[in-house]
């Protein structure tokens, strides 16, 4: 007689880059992404020549429980190391900001807003309250919204549809973020269609919003080494020493 197997609750997943004697950096990735797709290595590997011992976190995709299944396993990670920075990107900025960890974030695009047009905003809050974890609700990211050197295949890894039960963790996560910290670094694209930028502009402070061209990941972008030089000093020196050297914030009035 065969068995059905039991259904498997999503886990995150840690992998470690770098020096172990070097200064530990949990980098959160952001929804399907992989630190083995091309894009994210060249991050990582910036990363660990500048001196860090990276923790690199791959989240589940279908999760429903926000806290448990990945603000919980990531946050009793980082405590049990020596974290001293926690660089975020999409999905992993969400995550992130609910780890009251007493350290420094660097946020990358986060999804800290659904990025809703026409009929999407009546259609997606419907479809939120439908009760099955199953994904059956389409995303539309097209590889040209990630950025111009993410790689096909690479989108294998980012499902085409979602769970209702995915989108409403999502939005409690949303709807429940801590109060912004002044000593965080928060980097956006003006025309990423990802994530809702207004979100992003209404939580942060414009002194601490820093701009960049590309698409929704700088790292796939063509601008990314310029980008990374802006991301390496807000690593390093944080959000007032970062406005000093070559970045001008966009205010939220400036918004497209």
């Amino acid at each position: 007689m065969r068995l059905r197997p039991g259904r498997r609750r999503p886990t995150v997943r840690v992998t470690q880059h770098g020096d172990p004697l070097d200064d530990g950096l949990l980098f959160v990735l952001g929804w399907g992404n992989k630190p083995t797709h091309r894009s994210v290595e060249w991050l990582i590997d910036r990363l660990t020549y500048d001196g860090y011992r990276v923790h690199a976190v791959e989240l589940p995709t279908n999760g429903w429980e926000f806290e448990d299944q990945y603000v919980a396993p990531v946050r009793a990670y980082a405590v049990d190391r020596d974290i001293d920075l926690v660089l975020s990107h999409s999905t992993g900025g969400l995550v992130a900001s609910h780890l009251d960890l007493a350290v420094r974030n660097v946020f990358l695009s986060p999804w800290w807003g659904m990025a809703l047009d026409g009929i999407d905003r009546f259609v997606y809050p419907l479809l939120e309250r439908v009760p099955t974890r199953k994904p059956f609700v389409p995303t539309g990211i097209a590889r040209t919204d990630l950025g111009a050197l993410k790689l096909a295949e690479e989108m294998r890894d980012t499902p085409d549809t979602v769970s209702p039960a995915f989108l409403r963790a999502i939005r409690g996560a949303q709807d429940s973020l801590p109060p912004f910290r002044t000593s965080d670094v928060v980097f956006f694209s003006p025309t990423d269609r990802v994530v809702d930028v207004p979100s992003i502009g209404e939580r942060t402070p414009a002194d601490n919003l820093v701009p960049y061209d590309g698409g929704h990941e700088f790292f796939a972008s063509e601008a990314r080494e310029h980008t990374f030089t802006k991301v390496s000093v807000a690593l390093e020196d944080g959000a007032d020493s970062f406005r000093s050297v070559d970045a001008t914030p966009l205010s939220v009035a400036e918004r497209p």
